[in-house]
């Protein structure tokens, strides 16, 4: 995005270390992206002609390559990317918006080299979090490499000199569609069939039935860890050498790049949040809130992307769990952070850490009913330094216009 890349520029990245990735660019994207002289992804068809009136205009060079969209056919386990049901990863990779067909990437390859001006230095490809197993990186890459063989014997035997294979690698603690549960809508129309029934039929013992089934939604965060940073490598390089050869292209000398800001910056981040307000309701069913003073809208990416995080009881560690409750936010909504999981006795005051909200809480965060954002904190062994100041209510409304037609008028004068 433009504000990415005036943010790498401005921290003094290298130009050779930058790539503008996405979709769409615009042309006032794409004139910056030349004239610093960074690496271009293109991902539209669109963007070769603009591109060549750029080089032409500008009177710069630009290296450009090709974003591909493989059909990862080997791998048909269920998407953690569809939380509505279960989608197979393949056809959820192929309903992602990055990426070219190779139809696309053949005629946009051929236009380029015959471009002066532009130059075709590899190949890109990413597919996202779809499954935290290294076998999802085994078929990727099985795929990059044969779409890779495809592309590059349409353009006459073209060699790459690099290929990016994106991102998506899990965390460990892992929290990417923790939340869903795929049995709970078998699970919740079989309690809404018992609650009918004993309506007609039990009346008197229809809650306390109820409350019993209500135990089995319990949520438990960190049920899973996904593998390591060394085994995701692994899988990746090994296969790719193996698989670039056999169609036609030798991996010697071929830059290999990747994407792992999930894997990196994803544990790096802690959101603290203090209990306002504790709610214990015993009849007809028992039933405990937690109030606390952040909300779902500061934790926006993760809730994309149903994150049930790992928490700590900052306040009580050691302390036994001892019930369930639902934590929950101050928004409007209903706001459930952290759905039925297993506390101590809290009481206000309480602190909770919500573990692993580095990708991309924080970031994401929005002022939703008008509340002013959070300050960040940057803490590196025993120094903490604020990085992001926290909003005022006067920040928020900063940018707000009343037009003149709304403003209130003055009385007219009476007498």
């Amino acid at each position: 995005a433009p504000g990415e890349l005036r943010v790498a520029l401005e921290a003094g990245f290298s130009p050779d270390h930058i790539s503008v990735n996405g979709v769409p660019k615009d042309e006032a994207h794409l004139r910056r992206s030349v004239e610093a002289g960074v690496r271009i992804t293109i991902d539209g068809p669109e963007e070769v002609p603009v591109l060549e009136r750029l080089v032409r205009t500008t009177g710069r060079p630009a290296q450009v390559r090709l974003r591909l969209k493989p059909v990862v056919s080997e791998f048909v386990r269920k998407s953690d990317f569809a939380a509505e049901g279960l989608v197979p990863s393949d056809l959820a990779a192929i309903a992602y918006k990055g990426g070219l067909s190779t139809e696309e990437a053949v005629e946009a390859g051929r236009r380029i080299l015959r471009c002066e001006g532009l130059e075709l230095t590899g190949f890109h490809q990413h597919h996202g979090r779809h499954h935290a197993s290294t076998q999802w990186w085994v078929a990727q890459m099985r795929a990059f490499a044969r779409e890779i063989g495809r592309v590059c014997g349409a353009l006459g035997g073209f060699r790459p000199r690099e290929i990016d294979i994106g991102g998506g690698f899990a965390i460990p603690r892992d929290p990417h569609n923790a939340a869903t549960d795929y049995a709970a809508p078998f699970a919740l129309a079989a309690l809404h069939a018992a609650s009918l029934t004993l309506h007609h039929v039990a009346r008197p013992a229809r809650y306390p039935l109820l409350s019993r089934a209500l135990g089995l939604f319990e949520s438990r965060p960190g049920g899973r860890r996904a593998p390591s940073v060394e085994a995701y490598a692994e899988a990746c390089t090994r296969t790719l050498r193996e698989e670039l050869p056999r169609h036609g292209i030798d991996p010697e000398g071929l830059e290999l790049q990747l994407e792992p800001g999930r894997a990196i910056h994803g544990n790096a981040g802690v959101h603290l949040t203090t209990v306002r307000s504790v709610k214990r309701m015993r009849s007809p069913v028992p039933w405990t809130v937690v109030a606390v003073d952040t909300t779902e809208f500061w934790l926006a990416g993760g809730r994309f992307e149903h994150h049930l995080h790992e928490f700590r009881v900052a306040s009580r560690m050691g302390a036994p769990p001892v019930e369930v409750a639902d934590v929950v936010g101050r928004s409007c909504y209903g706001d459930r952070i952290l759905p039925a999981v297993r506390v101590p006795r809290l009481e206000p005051g309480d602190l909770l850490a919500l573990l692993d909200t580095g990708a991309y809480q924080e970031v994401s965060c929005s002022n939703f009913n008008a509340m002013p954002r959070p300050a960040s904190v940057l803490v590196t062994g025993g120094r903490a330094a604020l990085v992001r100041a926290a909003e005022t209510e006067e920040d928020v409304f900063r940018r707000d216009r009343v037009p003149d037609h709304l403003r209130r008028s003055e009385p007219a004068p009476t007498g």
